[in-house]
This record gives C-alpha cells, structure tokens and sequence, in this order.
C-alpha cells in the first residue's frame, strides 16, 4: 500500500475550470489533504478522511494534479498494471484510470461493487472492471447486475470471476443488459433444476457430473419433463435395480418421450400398459410350452396291455400254422 506525501497550491484555484467542475465528494477530498499537511497518506487514508470510496478519491487526486493544485512527491500515482481478456499485458496509471471512472461517470459502480463486496477494491480490481466498460462496452447496469447474480451462485466469488464470465457472454453475444436478464433467468431456473436432481439423486456435497448433467438437460430441455415425472423414473429404477442407475432412468424416459408421453398420468399409463403386455406374452409362452410338451409327451393312457398280449400271441400262433 503505498504512501505520498502532498504539496497543495490554492492560489487562484478559485479561477481554475477543476475548481468550477468539481464535486463534493472531490472538494472534500482536496480539504482533508490540505488538512493533513504533508503527512504521508495513503489512498485509503485520505479516502477515510474524506468520508468518500477509495475510486472517488483517486478520481479527486488526479483531477487535481492534473491542473496543479497539488503535487505529490512521487509525481505519479502507483501504476496499475491489469489484463482484460487474451489482450496483451498493457500498463495504465492510475491517473488515467481514474480520469476514466470521472469521464464516464462510473463513480457510483465502483461504490456499489464495494457494497457487493463488501470490501475496499484494490486499484487493479477497478481496472479491470473499469474496462468492462472502456473495452467491451458494457453498461454499469450489466456489470452490477451480473456482479450480484455470481455472487448469489458461485462459491467463490472475484473481480476475476466477473471478467471472466463477462467475457464469456459477449463473446456469446449476450452484452445488453436485456440479453443478461434473459440469461440469468434461464441460468436460475437450470440451477434450481440442478439442486432438485442432485436432491432427488441423493447426490450431496459435489457437483453434478458433465454425464449426469447432460443427461438431466435432455431430460428437461429437450424431452419437456418436470422433477416430478423424473422422479417417476427414479422409483422405478430403484424398485428394478436397487440403484440410482442413470442409464436405466435415461432408457425409461426415453420410452416415455418415444411414446408421446408427457404428463405423469400418460407415463403412469405407459407404465401400466407396458406390464400387462409382458404379462400376456408371459402367459402365451406359458401355453405355449405346455402344448409343446403335450405333444412330445406318449399317450400311456390309451395303452391296453392285455390287448397287446392278445396280438403278440396271435402273430406268434399264426405264423406257426402257416409253416
């Protein structure tokens, strides 16, 4: 955290256009370093004295360096080095960093990403959000709100993670703030989704697997079915497998959706009728194996053994008078 010390020169300020065009939050930041003498400050410092964000503060010292009102001893503020995106490494100091953040007006983001934070931001975090704005053009609006949703999703949460995902999306095309409200429901409703299965699953302290999500997207997205028709399957996986099989569940909603099922008293029905087809062919095949036994079976029942001795006897005597 570094430290500076301040010369201030009020002579004829009152004439100069920094003076004119100033806020309050930047003439408070010019009294408290007046006050201080030249005690060694840092940004933090004066921004506390000020009662004012550490962003406006260092918006105030440049604004009034830059017309010479005062003079710190380094000359410069702390350069802030920072990358956005697959951009080469580029160099910015903070001066014009916080020219930006006065030019465009984005005092009041940098404010409310503090509050989403609840911490002060580090120069080069500001830089970094600043250029959502200078270099992809996304509106304060788009930054906070997005900033709000990861923050509300995600379990770690960053200046990097925002870039990150911001850069994401426009690259995706979705880079107004309509677009974002669109995605973020859509994103909502998967997430809810995803923390049902996972609870329907029994699947707790991990995240679903890329299989088990791609499975589960289908099963919603593309096949239209509720939890409720999912857990459907669930039950009868488990009743038939004593498992949570993924592919068995994917291989009966699959069936449901061939078959144009798409309420879970269509699918209860599919159900019902799949098990009396079974137990009919079961029962034909039964039938059938009885026949088949009959017929290979000899019919001992019509044999007459006293008849069968008659004949033999008769043979054997008549064949005896012929000779």
């Amino acid at each position: 955290m570094n430290e500076y010390t301040f010369k201030v020169d009020l002579d004829g300020i009152c004439d100069l256009d920094c003076f004119k065009e100033a806020s309050r939050d930047e003439l408070k930041v010019l009294l408290a370093i007046k006050s201080e003498g030249e005690r060694a400050l840092t940004e933090e410092d004066i921004a506390s004295l000020a009662g004012v964000s550490r962003a406006r503060a260092v918006a105030a010292i440049a604004l009034f360096e830059e017309s010479g009102v005062i003079v710190k001893d380094s000359g410069v503020l702390a350069t802030v080095e920072y990358e956005f995106g697959e951009d080469k490494r580029t160099k910015d100091s903070a001066r014009d960093l916080a020219r930006s953040i006065r030019d465009n007006d984005l005092y009041e983001m940098n404010m409310e990403l503090e509050r989403i934070f609840e911490k002060t931001l580090e120069t080069r975090e500001i830089a970094r959000i600043t250029s959502l704005y200078t270099k992809k053009g996304l509106s304060p609006e788009y930054i906070l709100t997005l900033a709000a949703f990861l923050k509300d999703h995600r379990r770690t949460f960053s200046v990097e993670l925002i870039v990150r995902e911001a850069t994401k999306l426009v690259e995706a095309g979705t880079d107004t703030l309509e677009e974002l409200e669109v995605y973020i429901k859509e994103k909502s409703e998967e997430i809810a989704g995803e923390m049902e299965m996972r609870r329907l699953l029994g699947i707790y302290g991990r995240t679903l697997t890329k299989t088990e999500r791609e499975h589960f997207n289908r099963w919603v997205n593309e096949f239209g079915y509720s939890t409720i028709i999912i857990g459907e399957a669930y039950d009868i996986t488990v009743q038939a497998t004593g498992k949570a099989s993924l592919p068995y569940m994917n291989s009966i909603l699959t069936g449901w959706h061939d078959a144009g099922c798409k309420t879970l008293e269509a699918c209860r029905a599919r159900v019902d009728s799949r098990k009396h087809e079974n137990s009919k062919k079961a029962n034909n095949n039964s039938q059938k194996t009885k026949k088949s036994i009959a017929a290979e079976t000899p019919k001992y029942a019509d044999f007459n053994s006293e008849d069968a001795l008659m004949r033999a006897l008769e043979r054997s005597y008549g064949e005896s008078d012929d000779n």
